[in-house]
């Protein structure tokens, strides 16, 4: 459910005209996709022109070109709710209820990132990673271990990769990249400084940057040259941190394999390099 995704996504970010527009969206969807936009906006207590703005805010062209994606959406809603519906992990419960519902959260967030992932800045960014002379990855917290992983996957496949746990050194490195460099800024909400000063001063280099983020508007993003928008999970913040962990991982590994298969047949001769060099530390 894409538009409905959206919405929630980018809720905090709206403006008040725009939160009564999402509120009436999100409580009267069947009603929606049949009003015209003089009729929605009368509805939500804002004018046409607030309506079409809202539309385009959240991706679409017009209010008609959200009207079709919304009936599309309107159409899986008699499957979803086939599906068992799952509570935030109580004190309470058993480990059987948190296996159950932490296992029901990552395949949710998962799906909800495919869909809000944008197919045309992956393949900006996999042309991107193709063309980067070195790569500069930035992250820190949770998501400095997504930055670890993307370092990983790229090392393997004898991509150059630059990529440090300590924020100052990060601010350093961003320092003296070039402009034939990519600069890959990771963080959920897009508001770590330290990550955004990274990216910022990459850019200011000439490097290409890429943003992973939570979807909607935000710090990072707005200044980096391709954004790539995750989904997060909608229930507690308890679960916040695992599931935006997951989004991001699903990111990268989408990233890796994206570009991986471009020249697929050079670049299995590297992972089976890189694999037969650590296979004598294996214990038989």
């Amino acid at each position: 459910m894409k538009v409905i995704l959206k919405i929630k996504a980018m809720f905090k970010d709206f403006t008040a005209t725009e939160k009564k527009i999402a509120d009436y969206i999100l409580n009267n969807k069947e009603e929606v996709s049949q009003l015209s936009v003089k009729e929605l906006a009368q509805a939500a207590a804002s004018s046409p022109a607030s309506v079409v703005r809202f539309s385009k805010k959240i991706g679409y062209q017009g209010f008609q070109d959200f009207k079709i994606a919304l009936i599309k959406d309107l159409q899986e809603v008699e499957n979803e709710e086939k599906v068992k519906v799952y509570e935030d992990i109580a004190v309470d419960d058993e480990i059987e209820d948190i296996m159950e519902k932490l296992a029901h959260d990552n395949v949710k967030v998962i799906n909800n990132t495919i869909n809000l992932l944008s197919v045309r800045e992956l393949k900006k960014a996999v042309k991107a990673i193709e063309t980067a002379e070195n790569i500069y990855i930035f992250g820190i917290g949770a998501s400095g271990l997504v930055a670890k992983d993307l370092e990983y996957k790229l090392m393997r496949i004898k991509k150059t990769v630059i990529n440090y746990a300590d924020t100052h050194a990060q601010l350093a490195s961003a320092a003296n990249i070039e402009s034939t460099d990519l600069a890959i800024a990771i963080s959920y909400s897009g508001e770590s400084l330290e990550v955004y000063e990274a990216l910022k001063t990459a850019k200011k280099r000439g490097a290409v940057t890429i943003s992973i983020t939570k979807y909607g508007e935000n710090p990072l993003n707005k200044i980096a040259n391709i954004k790539l928008q995750v989904a997060g999970s909608e229930k507690n913040l308890r679960l916040g941190a695992i599931t935006s962990r997951i989004a991001q991982l699903t990111a990268v590994d989408i990233l890796f394999v994206a570009f991986a298969k471009n020249d697929f047949s050079k670049i299995s001769t590297y992972l089976k390099n890189t694999r037969e060099s650590v296979e004598q530390f294996k214990i038989n």
